[in-house]
């Protein structure tokens, strides 16, 4: 029985004894892609809904990444890592932009970018653990940051949901459906070539 519990002890993984930075630094690191669909919900900040959009999605390290959202309207981002790609459907445009520091700082990048960088842009602490679920506060250390406060909320070693909320109090939750952590994505999901007839507006920064 004494053989026994140490066997349980030394199962026990390392990331229980890590302060909430590193273990959630250890977890991006080990999500170098991330595919699967979205469900998104916009609230004011009196939590009145002011939209609601779903798709599908690809991220891999290296600052790629591929958002579709298909309803209520169609809309694509696309990056190579270098490069941001917005197709307006409805409208036929494309916006084309380079990925600058600010862009690259966007939560839809915390599975794109550098996991080591967050312990530089934001201080972590661990909210609401509930068995193989745990939730992360980030909260961005330059005052100029695009939102206030952002969670992220693993269950087991999959993402499932992150939680926005902008300096005028507006939230917006993406809850992440049929995830596939580490598949192997076609490099062609974050190029892109605009369709014939469509205008393109290319942006210096």
């Amino acid at each position: 029985m004494k053989a026994f519990s140490v066997m349980l002890l030394t199962a026990v993984p390392v990331l229980a004894f890590a302060g909430p930075t590193e273990e959630l630094v250890k977890r991006l690191s080990a999500v170098q892609t991330l595919s699967g669909s979205f469900e998104q919900v916009v609230l004011d900040q009196g939590g009145t809904r002011l939209q609601e959009a779903s798709g599908d999605m690809h991220m891999a390290r290296g600052n790629r990444f591929r958002w579709h959202t298909r309803e209520p309207f169609e809309q694509l981002a696309v990056s190579d890592g270098k490069l941001v790609w917005v197709f307006d459907v409805d409208l036929e445009q494309v916006v084309e932009k380079p990925l600058t520091e600010d862009s690259a700082s966007t939560p839809a990048l915390l599975f794109g970018g550098d996991p080591a960088s967050v312990a530089e842009a934001f201080v972590v602490t661990e909210g609401d653990r509930d068995g193989n679920a745990v939730t992360y506060h980030l909260a961005p250390r330059l005052d100029d940051s695009l939102f206030v406060q952002l969670e992220v909320t693993f269950v087991g070693d999959e993402p499932q949901s992150m939680r926005l909320e902008d300096a005028l109090g507006q939230q917006t939750a993406l809850d992440f459906r049929n995830t596939v952590v580490n598949g192997k994505l076609d490099k062609d999901l974050f190029n892109f070539i605009a369709p014939d007839g469509v205008d393109v507006i290319r942006q210096s920064e």
